[in-house]
């Protein structure tokens, strides 16, 4: 339970500040493990979910497929994150969760999350100020899919994982983990494969970064982050010398 939990509270962390009292509360929530395959579908479209999953290892996304087939990917999560928190309050999933890579889940039955929430105004802020920056990274990829060049999307999309992954501490020189495929980035995007592949080879080619076995290296941050046109601020990252540092504010 400790790496679960310690998960989550490294996330609340970046974006907040957690009590002695929180942390002790959010350390004795029970959990259930589960494990999911690439692709695995851990919630359905239509379903109706009484338990609310915490990434502990690899990375999941929401998606929702047209009647042709056709596939958006909403929104990546890593360790740490809740993505589907939203489902305390909306009864019925309008989207699906799915295992973008083999991962790790632990599940927190919704009582167990409300009676946490009825216990401590702090954490019910901090819950909710989570979904609130979950909705705003969702609208800078909005923008980023309706407005931006297939390269700025792509670039921007590398700076924010990135930044996200340095939150929970998933960077190591300057690496971070991205086990998705180029399909995927392609739905993330909203581009084909071919030009997902295209336009990866492009940002590579210019040596802003490697991406290799799932592993992004990051190798020159200030004109990757130029491309993306990446400004942090609507991740609402704590403002402390860390965070700073890793954005090179």
């Amino acid at each position: 339970m400790t790496l679960a939990i310690d998960r989550l509270i490294r996330r609340l962390d970046a974006i907040g500040q957690l009590g002695p009292n929180d942390r002790l509360a959010l350390q004795s929530l029970p959990v259930q493990y589960a494990s999911y395959q690439r692709q695995d579908v851990i919630i359905e479209e239509g379903a109706e979910p009484t338990t609310a999953c915490l990434v502990i290892d690899g990375f999941v996304h929401r998606s929702k497929l047209l009647p042709n087939g056709h596939r958006q990917i909403f929104s990546l999560h890593m360790p740490g994150d809740l993505p589907d928190l939203h489902g305390l309050y909306l009864k019925t999933m309008d989207h699906s969760l799915v295992a973008t890579s083999a991962c790790k889940l632990a599940l927190i039955h919704h009582s167990a999350i409300r009676g946490l929430l009825r216990a401590s105004e702090s954490l019910t802020a901090l819950l909710w100020r989570d979904t609130i920056l979950d909705s705003a990274a969702f609208r800078a990829w909005m923008l980023m899919i309706g407005q931006a060049e297939a390269d700025t999307r792509m670039a921007h999309l590398f700076c924010e994982l990135y930044v996200r992954a340095d939150a929970v501490g998933l960077v190591s020189n300057d690496s971070f983990p991205l086990p998705v495929s180029q399909i995927d980035l392609a739905d993330m995007l909203g581009i084909s494969a071919v030009h997902a592949n295209r336009t990866l080879q492009d940002i590579r080619g210019a040596g802003l970064l490697n991406y290799e076995k799932g592993v992004v290296t990051i190798l020159r941050w200030a004109e990757l982050q130029e491309l993306a046109q990446f400004d942090p601020q609507y991740l609402h990252l704590r403002d402390d010398d860390e965070v700073k540092s890793v954005v090179g504010l």
